[in-house]
């Protein structure tokens, strides 16, 4: 969601005249003549009270102006009797207020987010979204929740707490419940219930904690303790006066990424991009492990998914995702194949939307799709088969003890996901469609992966086959006649497959199957106090800022933007970088680069440098990592610049881990600096004498030479 920049209209709560009249011909909202906000909500003290915290938040932020408060009865407030767990209308406790600001009647209007309906009507928007006072649901009575008895009776007027009530305790009766905070309370002392399951915010806001005898350890209603100030979406001008406090302009934002059928290879070039911009990665036992290499700094949480075996129960994954995206991170939800292809990501989009939390799904080439085609199957083909269906061969709710009926589509190619436990149900439910028995069928375990097997039958023997030839999961079963077009003994010579051991695969992929495998890790350096004050009283005497990463760029900017430096006074440095891919890190930040090295070396780098810039009696600012490479600041030193370094992050030699494919596979490894060849060697003890061994720059060369390793090739540019 893009928001605005705040500031600019309302310079002492007026805007700058000759704003657009609304969709009724009125003046504007805000104007030189209006010097307060009609302000709707309903008449509840809770109501009221709510109204008042918007108003505090606003002055809190520097923003002062009068409200003039509208009271409006919804259709929940006089309809007591109807019961919510009923589903009543989604506007409920909104509509009268959605009519007004619709008519102009008022300004804005304040409602607890919890309230708001799913879908607004047109023409109206979220202006602000308040921080949650509290998320939690609180129990109120004489005693506290566990220490009821059986039997005891629980009001609350919400049907997903009764159900949360009998799951903690199945013993206690659940009922319903409407009114007021004040109203419930008084009818559970008038003997109704035993107690109450209510927002611990309201109770918080109306000064009545005394009341709470426990917190409830489920998650609350989305957007429970929120406020929400809803307006016309056309009022620009006014919704940026509430722009300050909206919280989602701290979100970050949720990418659900598609990791593809299995070879990591087959990612798009967009989901490669997310990973590399993800604060945190959510990832399924689909996912290839290589993938997580292009985003070494970034967290990686392990949510399972795999039939029978959850590391991570998708409601606890699903309050993560919200709670680190809330933070402010950058989240990848990484699954395998396609992310809304057999799988849970549409629950994810509806449960994150229900938190106004911006969501983008990446596709991914789904495995059903993916491995028929890399193995040169076409599931249509011209006089053979022209409808395709796709089956999962697992239902949600399913007891795999008592597997549910399988529904087989009509379809001249039928493909099975989920379906290696269900092969003998798939063929009966075949052969009972009336599918003759010589039907061709193929099992594929682990398509698109070095560990493929393949074993292929028809309708009468695919069965025998598996038993003399078993097979893990996941595979994928694919039945129909065009199964013929596979050949075994293609004859497509393989792409060299080459284990890349730094951080930017990408520019390789040109060159054969690239394996990401670093053998570096990154994350943040942590200057001292003393270290960061110096460098920020002396930033502006710096004639050139020098990068030769793009994890200088982010940490040396991150660094500034913690200390609340404003990176525009940097533009008038000159900026140079070593290639690229540092360019356009650079780029990104907003800053225009003078000098980008074609020849992606340190030398490469200097000689440019020399060549195209005036170096004498320049002070140079050199982000670096933590590791020493002592050659351009004695080079550049040599020319009479003066070079000072400040390290921001450090290099670190990763966990031992197997080889991500078999040894014998690979057919090159490209070292992209001293420390990735160094710390292969410590962890694996040799390079294999039939990998071809590529270099990166001069130094990483001379390492190798003392290394033992002669045999080499020295990459200078990779373009």
């Amino acid at each position: 969601m893009l928001y605005p920049r705040a500031g600019v209209l309302f310079p002492g709560c007026l805007p700058e005249p000759g704003l657009a009249q609304d969709r009724n011909g009125k003046p504007p909202l805000i104007s030189p003549v209006h010097t307060h906000l009609r302000v709707g909500s309903r008449g509840s003290k809770l109501a009221l009270v709510q109204v008042e915290e918007v108003q505090s938040l606003l002055a809190g932020k520097g923003t002062n102006i009068p409200f003039d408060r509208k009271i409006y009865s919804t259709r929940g407030d006089e309809n007591k009797a109807v019961s919510l767990t009923t589903s009543p209308a989604d506007d409920f406790f909104t509509d009268t207020l959605d009519a007004a600001l619709l008519t102009g009647d008022i300004d804005v209007a304040v409602h607890s987010a919890k309230d708001l309906p799913q879908t607004l009507r047109d023409g109206l928007a979220v202006f602000a979204l308040t921080r949650s006072l509290d998320e939690t649901d609180a129990f109120i009575g004489k005693t506290t929740f566990d220490r009821l008895s059986a039997g005891s009776k629980v009001a609350t007027s919400s049907i997903l707490r009764q159900q949360q009530v009998k799951a903690l305790n199945p013993r206690i009766e659940t009922v319903d419940i409407r009114g007021t905070i004040e109203e419930r309370i008084q009818k559970m002392h008038d003997g109704c219930c035993d107690g109450l399951i209510v927002a611990t915010a309201a109770l918080k806001r109306l000064g009545l904690e005394k009341y709470i005898q426990s917190v409830m350890p489920w998650e609350a209603a989305p957007l429970q303790g929120q406020l929400a100030v809803a307006g016309r979406a056309g009022d620009t001008a006014l919704r940026e006066l509430f722009i300050p406090i909206d919280a989602r302009r701290n979100y970050g934002r949720v990418f659900l990424v598609g990791a593809g059928p299995g070879d990591p290879g087959l990612i798009t070039v967009k989901g490669v991009a997310a990973l590399q911009s993800a604060d945190c990665i959510f990832y399924d036992y689909l996912v290839p492990a290589q993938l997580l290499d292009h985003a070494p700094h970034a967290e990686k949480i392990y949510a399972g998914k795999r039939k029978g075996s959850h590391a991570m129960p998708q409601e606890e994954l699903n309050r993560l995702i919200r709670q680190k995206a809330m933070a402010g991170k950058t989240v990848v939800r990484l699954k395998g194949g396609d992310p809304l292809v057999f799988g849970r990501g549409a629950d994810e989009i509806e449960y994150l939307r229900r938190y106004h939390i911006e969501t983008e799904v990446v596709p991914g080439i789904s495995s059903a799709v993916g491995i028929p085609s890399r193995l040169g199957i076409p599931l249509t083909a011209r006089g053979v088969a022209a409808t395709v269906a796709f089956v999962s061969g697992y239902k949600h709710g399913e007891d795999e003890h008592r597997p549910a009926p399988l529904d087989i589509p009509r379809a001249d190619t039928l493909v099975f996901l989920m379906g290696l436990t269900k092969l003998d149900q798939i063929v009966e439910s075949l052969e009972a469609s009336r599918r003759p028995k010589q039907t061709p069928v193929m099992v594929i375990s682990k398509g698109t992966c070095p560990q493929e097997k393949i074993v292929s039958g028809t309708l009468a023997d695919i069965q025998q086959r598996i038993k003399e030839n078993p097979l893990e999961p996941p595979v994928l079963i694919v039945v129909g006649e065009t199964l013929k077009f596979y050949r075994e003994d293609r004859d497509t010579p393989r792409r060299t497959r080459i284990l890349y051991t730094g951080t930017d695969p990408e520019q390789f992929r040109a060159y054969g199957e690239v394996i990401p495998f670093p053998m570096i890790e990154i994350t943040p350096a942590k200057p001292t106090a003393g270290r960061i004050k110096t460098l920020l009283t002396n930033l502006s005497g710096y004639d050139i800022i020098l990068f030769t990463s793009k994890f200088g760029v982010k940490y040396f900017f991150e660094l500034l933007a913690r200390e609340g430096y404003a990176t525009k006074k940097l533009r008038p440095k000159i900026f140079v970088a070593i290639g690229q891919a540092t360019a356009g890190a650079l780029a990104k930040e907003g800053v225009s680069v003078a000098l980008a090295a074609s020849v992606e070396t340190s030398e490469g780098l200097f000689q440019e440098m020399t060549e195209k810039l005036e170096l004498r009696g320049r002070k140079i600012l050199f982000p670096r990592s933590v590791l020493p490479n002592p050659y351009l600041k004695q080079k550049l030193t040599g020319q009479g610049a003066r070079v000072d370094e400040l390290t921001v992050y450090d290099n670190t030699p990763p966990a031992k881990r197997p080889l991500p494919v078999p040894e014998a596979t690979i057919g090159q490894v490209v070292f992209t600096s001293p420390s990735t060849a160094r710390n292969f060697l410590a962890a694996y003890g040799a390079i294999p004498r039939y990998w071809k061994i590529s270099s990166r720059g001069a130094v990483t060369s001379a390492f190798l030479r003392e290394a033992g390793y002669a045999d080499f090739d020295e990459l200078r540019n990779t373009h």
